[in-house]
Formats: C-alpha cells, sequence, structure tokens
C-alpha cells in the first residue's frame, strides 16, 4: 500500500544538477561521487527515490540509477532557461520532446517534471501532451512557513506532492537535523499523510562525510519504519500515476481515500 489510504507515505527526491553558475569540473567530479554514494545509502535501505536530471538522455547519472535495479524514477530538473517566462510555446514543446518524448522512445520511464527555483509554469496542455504526470515545486529550507506534511493535490491532469524539505539544511547539518526528521516522519505515520524530502546532492559538496552520515541515519530511520508495517515509501511517478487513476475512476472524491 502506498496511497495514504492506511499508511504514511514518504516520497524521496533527489536533486543531482549544478546550477549554471556554478559550473566547475573539479565539482562535477565531487557530485559523481557524492551520486554514486548516495545510490549505495538508498540500494542499502532499500527506498526508492525521484532522481532530477537537466536531460535523462544526456545525464552520465541515468545509467547508473536505472542500473541500480532498485525502482528508482529519473525526473527532469527544470530551470528558468526553458519553462521561465518569455520561452514561448515554441521553445517549450522541442524542450519537452527533447527531456520527455525522447528518453521515452528510447525504454526509459519520464514522467516527473521537478522545478527548481521557479514556482509556477504555464501550458499545462504541453506538458500533458508530452506525457508529463507530476509538478513537484521547488523545495524549501527550515523556517518556512509551506507545510510538508499533507494530502497531495491533482489539477489540469497532473499530480502534485507536498511542498519538499530541503536536506542539508541551512543550518547545522548532523544529529540535531535527524531528531527534527524523525519527529516529521513520526507526524506523517500519525496523520497518515505524505511527506516530502528533497536532498540537494550539490549542498553536499565540501561537507560530503557528514552530510552523508546523517542522510544514512535518515535512510535507516525510514527503512525501519517501513520494515515495521507503519510506514510506506514511494517515488512522484508511481504516487501520480496511482492518484490519476483514483481521480479518473472517482472524480467527485478524494484521490487518496476512499468515499466513508
Amino acid at each position: 500500500m502506498i496511497s495514504g489510504e492506511s499508511l504514511g507515505t514518504l516520497v524521496l527526491s533527489i536533486h543531482l544538477e549544478l546550477d549554471l553558475e556554478d559550473q566547475d569540473r573539479r565539482d562535477e567530479q565531487r557530485l559523481d561521487q557524492i551520486r554514486g554514494r548516495l545510490i549505495e545509502l538508498t540500494k542499502a535501505s532499500g527506498v526508492r527515490a525521484t532522481w532530477a536530471v537537466a536531460d535523462p538522455m544526456l545525464s552520465a547519472a541515468s545509467e547508473s540509477i536505472f542500473s541500480a535495479d532498485m525502482g528508482h524514477e529519473v525526473a527532469v530538473l527544470g530551470d528558468e532557461a526553458w519553462l521561465g517566462k518569455g520561452c514561448g510555446r515554441g521553445r517549450l514543446a522541442r524542450e519537452l520532446a527533447r527531456r520527455f518524448s525522447a528518453p521515452r522512445k528510447a525504454g526509459m520511464a519520464v514522467s516527473t517534471l521537478v522545478l527548481r527555483k521557479l514556482t509556477n509554469v504555464s501550458d499545462y496542455d504541453l506538458l500533458i501532451q508530452h506525457g508529463v504526470t507530476a509538478i513537484a515545486g521547488p523545495a524549501t529550507s527550515e523556517g518556512s512557513s509551506a507545510p510538508k506534511t499533507m494530502q497531495p493535490s491533482a489539477r489540469f491532469g497532473l499530480w502534485q506532492p507536498p511542498t519538499a524539505l530541503r536536506l542539508p539544511m541551512r543550518s547545522k547539518w548532523w544529529s540535531p537535523v535527524t531528531w527534527v526528521l524523525r519527529q516529521e516522519i513520526k507526524r506523517t505515520i500519525r496523520k497518515r499523510k505524505v511527506l516530502h524530502l528533497s536532498f540537494d546532492a550539490p549542498r553536499l559538496i565540501g561537507d560530503e562525510d557528514r552530510g552523508l552520515n546523517a542522510i544514512a541515519a535518515v535512510l535507516r530511520y525510514v527503512a525501519a519504519k517501513r520494515d515495521a508495517g507503519q510506514l510506506a515509501t514511494a517515488t512522484v511517478g508511481e504516487l501520480a500515476s496511482k492518484a490519476l487513476e483514483a481521480r479518473e475512476g472517482n472524480p467527485s472524491r478524494s484521490i487518496l481515500r476512499p468515499a466513508a
């Protein structure tokens, strides 16, 4: 059960791209090493994730993610360069074809768009035409008033997960943070809703060991709660598929819970 009907559900997404202004060959190499460690950690815990890359066909990460044979999802990380105002429908259509349609023709199941530094997009019809089923907005750091644990929503034929809590946080990244995350997970279990955590891999550069150790602790805790039958885990695309199927079958009712 991953729909949230009887269990709280945790969704994990991982960003794997440096900002355009931060492109550096040494950082790219370190990011590749971090990605390898993250794949190992998710495999050890058995926690699937949604991995966001700029272009699934061109990213060196795609093969290693799918090769892990974990049921991971590769998503498209969208930025203002091709999704922002003024790009135009023609440009957007070409980018969507390159980043979504082309990978699917090559056998990659790519249907989730993860936004970076963009709060919303338009031209939903083009997104749907190119097989996009879910849009995840930018993650937030601690101190934000945006709810992290909530019931997701569906509109325009697209599913939207809760606002993600971005990790590492801006503050200290060790035991106090893992304690905070444990409380969020306990709340998710108690309320039987959806918690979205987002690991920003580039922010681990320069503090890899401490950051990855903290992530490992969080994943072990998630795995323990899952194995105890208290928590479900899923990718963004997996939940989107089930939620949209439920909405089509019963459009007047909740996408996650049966009618009373």
